[in-house]
């Protein structure tokens, strides 16, 4: 039941409201876009651009490319008394890119200015994954038997897909350009282990300096 309400309230979302205007006289701004890209997310960060193609009832099409720096699931630092930062349990160096097609669909769109514009937004496509292990033998021997057997010790690359689905606001800033946040959650999963371990989702806060044109 909880599901089929989900699926309701998106599709509402996406296709509801699609032949109004915020005005009569003069409907909504609605052109291509192109942006920069900063995610945060809850083992690491990326930077990535996109290009979204308008079309129709306010829907947006792109395509994205996204360079991720993850860090390791048991990874934290600490500062010793000097104040220099010291990293433990830090053995992969794992990088993550998603290229992704996008759906973006405006909300609200006949009830709210142009200089405020919520959306929700739909993504999908294909991962690469590259880890470099660190050489700190030292450490790695300290390790349980079985987290030794986990962490892999030769470079790895892998190819999966990426699922992903937000919320978010644009904000008009000057002109055409446009300040977006958004927070949204992405699939990634490896059908073999990379960095020790297949699921690498994420909860993620995702940031767009961009332009309409």
């Amino acid at each position: 039941m909880f599901q089929k309400s989900v699926v309701i309230i998106l599709v509402i979302l996406f296709f509801g409201n699609s032949g109004y205007s915020q005005y009569e006289d003069l409907p909504p701004q609605h052109l291509n876009e192109y942006a920069m890209g900063i995610t945060l997310s809850m083992s690491g960060f990326g930077l990535g651009g996109i290009y979204r193609k308008a079309f129709p009832n306010y829907f947006h099409v792109g395509v994205g490319l996204d360079f991720y720096m993850i860090n390791d699931e048991n990874e934290f630092t600490y500062y010793n008394y000097i104040g220099y930062p010291i990293k433990i349990n830090d053995f992969n160096r794992l990088f993550l890119i998603p290229i992704s097609a996008e759906l973006k669909r405006r909300l609200f769109y006949n009830d709210v200015e142009d200089s405020f514009r919520p959306y929700i937004v739909g993504l999908g496509g294909i991962t690469f994954g590259l880890n470099f292990p660190r050489d700190n033998d030292i450490e790695f021997s300290t390790l349980p038997p079985e987290e030794q057997e986990r962490l892999p010790r030769d470079d790895e690359f892998r190819l999966s897909f990426n699922l992903g689905i937000g919320v978010g606001i644009d904000f008009t800033t000057n002109e055409n350009f446009y300040l977006t946040v958004r927070p949204q959650y992405r699939f990634i999963y490896f059908p073999k282990s990379i960095a020790g371990k297949t699921n690498h989702s994420n909860f993620e806060i995702r940031v767009e300096l961009g332009k309409r044109k």
